[in-house]
């Protein structure tokens, strides 16, 4: 397993340290910026109940940091604990690859906000491939539907496999265990509102994290690796009930070094750098319960195969409820619009937050 890939980099270069070193100067100058809105309103204003707290789902982005998409209000005053699960389905079929298994993500973070300003989080995020226990369901959906299958019927269900093509013979050069994919990875963030908001504009938010990894995918050559994000955040309520929510994301990635790979198949290159952004919308029935509908974009995590060089285009439906007593719990379900191969095919999230 070890000796398939080809190394295809090194360190990380003096120029990209000079833009990683650029990027967090501008950040912490950020942080005793002052913004001259005026304070006639609570702090909490224009903040609601937040956003679905999930990361990208998509194949190639998952076995890297996937930058969490933080708004203003996401790190509250005081001590949070965080709990938090994505069920996804993967299922793309190309000429040069096929991608048949499904993965778990979970999240256990820790926040605590210093002031309503202030805050950071310590994040463990595992993410565990296995075989597909939606296959049935998922085939069953869309032949009730008429939704084509596109060839997932033709196979056996409940696979966990990757394989890679020789694109001259199309036989299969490379079949993998979905299960050396497996990560996991520790970060650190920190986050500081530079503004409240007023009932006219919206509340700001900027962060950076970084990001160590425990255990990298099999297919890299070394699991400590160093990954580098930064984050500009908003959030507006525009009535009682209704809010919007918006990120912008910068990741930066350590060079990585992959195996041996075998002839006739395309060594994976992997890009330096991804934008990512998220937008949400969000529909208070009251104070403590939100339905919610949530766009994510991921820029391309490789530059060189078909479908996976793709950005991926994540959309997410449904719900946050702070129950006061046991905390925020969270529900939704996930689609893949625009590109098919670079995206869950379908995918359940479960959340829950409290802050002491």
């Amino acid at each position: 397993m070890r000796s398939r890939y080809h190394k295809i980099s090194g360190r990380i270069p003096p120029k990209r340290l000079m833009v990683i070193k650029g990027i967090f100067t501008l950040f912490f100058l950020s942080l005793t910026a002052t913004v001259g809105f005026a304070e006639e309103i609570s702090y909490d204003y224009n903040h609601g109940l937040g956003t679905l707290n999930m990361l990208s789902q998509s194949p190639a982005q998952s076995l890297r940091l996937t930058l969490p998409m933080v708004v203003p209000g996401g790190i509250k005053p005081g001590l949070g604990a965080h709990a938090h699960t994505t069920w996804t389905n993967v299922w793309a079929d190309r000429s040069e690859y096929l991608l048949d298994y499904e993965m778990l993500d979970t999240v256990l973070a820790v926040t605590y906000g210093f002031d309503k300003r202030f805050g950071l989080a310590v994040t463990f995020n595992n993410r565990n491939y296995f075989g597909g226990e939606m296959d049935n369901f998922i085939q069953e959906f869309h032949d009730l539907f008429g939704i084509r299958q596109n060839g997932r019927d033709e196979v056996p269900k409940d696979r966990k496999i990757v394989q890679l093509f020789d694109p001259e013979t199309g036989k299969t050069a490379v079949e993998l265990s979905a299960h050396d994919l497996n990560n996991n990875r520790i970060d650190l963030l920190l986050n500081y509102n530079i503004s409240h908001g007023t009932q006219i504009w919206p509340a700001v938010n900027v962060y950076g994290t970084v990001s160590y990894a425990l255990e990298s995918a099999e297919v890299f050559k070394q699991d400590k690796q160093w990954d580098f994000g930064l984050g500009l955040g908003l959030a507006k309520r525009w009535s009682k009930s209704w809010y919007t929510y918006a990120a912008v994301g910068l990741s930066i990635f350590d060079d990585r070094e992959l195996h041996e790979q075998v002839a006739n198949v395309r060594p994976i290159e992997f890009e330096d750098y991804q934008l990512t952004g998220l937008f949400s919308l969000s529909w208070h029935y009251s104070p403590t319960f939100a339905i919610l509908a949530q766009y994510l974009y991921n820029g391309a995590a490789v530059k060189n195969i078909d479908g996976l060089d793709k950005p991926s285009h994540e959309v997410s439906l449904g719900f946050k409820w702070n129950t006061r007593r046991i905390g925020v719990v969270e529900f939704a379900l996930i689609e893949n619009v625009i590109t098919y191969d670079n995206s869950p095919d379908f995918g359940l999230h479960v959340g829950w937050s409290y802050v002491f």
